[in-house]
């Protein structure tokens, strides 16, 4: 894949859920807590509570919301209120009094193409790389979410993300950037021609699907992967170079392009190192 090849992949993630533009965020959306902007979300974990003054449940939920922003302030964690029923300071403010709510709360704040819910409360958790890693209406699965999402910070991505591995668990550990996958791949491949013979087993249908998804995760992280080293190349290329030499690792004949400019890379890492 050439240098041109990668930016047009950048270039049309930006309409993918894991490039999403955050909106909402301005003054006459603010109700309460330190105001925030699109920056502030770079590089963290983000949970988004779609809530109203309306809905009995969302209230309920409120104190634990408060919790878990206490527990987590001061990681690279940013929990948004997104107020959902109508602009109502008045309301609005007397929930937030009344629970002691520090966190930022604004009037329809999130992503531009964030999960669709048909109701409230709904919650949706973008991990730091920019992807929805979690959406719908139980504050634990949100929760849990969340410490998973912050625990992986600085974690190589993992390329199997999205799957439940269940046939092919054994491979959990090995399909991680900077390991070599030809191996997994090449089962999983044949796994998926065993499940499509005329002759095949329902098992082997099964284990096929599986094999399936596990390929078009890999996929999709190669696009994920390319499209954020692009993305750091000039703004973090410390963590362009460490991303961009695991690439290659996991996958050399993709990454043959992306070796040749490991060294100008390094280079410009070590240069920004330097100057900190």
């Amino acid at each position: 894949m050439n240098r041109a090849t990668i930016v047009a992949f950048a270039v049309l993630s930006a309409l993918s859920i894991n490039a999403g533009t955050w909106n909402g965020l301005d003054d006459s959306n603010y109700y309460s807590g330190p105001k925030i902007s699109e920056s502030d979300l770079a590089g963290k974990v983000v949970m988004v509570d779609k809530w109203g003054v309306n809905c009995p449940p969302c209230r309920a939920l409120l104190p634990a919301m408060q919790k878990l922003w206490n527990a987590n302030k001061s990681k690279p964690f940013m929990l948004v209120g997104s107020h959902c029923q109508g602009r109502n300071p008045e309301k609005v403010k007397e929930l937030v009094d009344a629970n002691k709510l520090t966190y930022p709360i604004y009037e329809w704040a999130g992503l531009d193409n964030a999960p669709s819910s048909s109701g409230l409360p709904f919650m949706y958790v973008v991990d730091h790389r920019g992807k929805v890693v979690y959406s719908g209406r139980s504050h634990e699965e949100a929760e849990a979410a969340v410490q998973k999402a912050i625990a992986a910070i600085g974690a190589m991505p993992v390329l199997c993300g999205g799957v439940s591995l269940q046939a092919f668990k054994s491979m959990e550990k090995q399909l991680v950037l900077g390991k070599s996958v030809k191996t997994q791949v090449k089962t999983l491949n044949a796994a998926v021609k065993k499940g499509e013979a005329k002759n095949a087993t329902p098992v082997q249908k099964k284990q096929a699907e599986e094999a399936k998804a596990i390929l078009a995760a890999i996929e999709e992280a190669k696009t994920d992967i390319t499209n954020e080293i692009e993305s750091k190349r000039e703004t973090d290329p410390e963590e362009a170079y460490k991303l961009a030499k695991a690439y290659v690792a996991s996958f050399p004949s993709e990454g043959a392009e992306l070796k040749s400019q490991l060294p100008e890379m390094a280079a410009k890492a070590k240069e920004r190192k330097s100057a900190k």
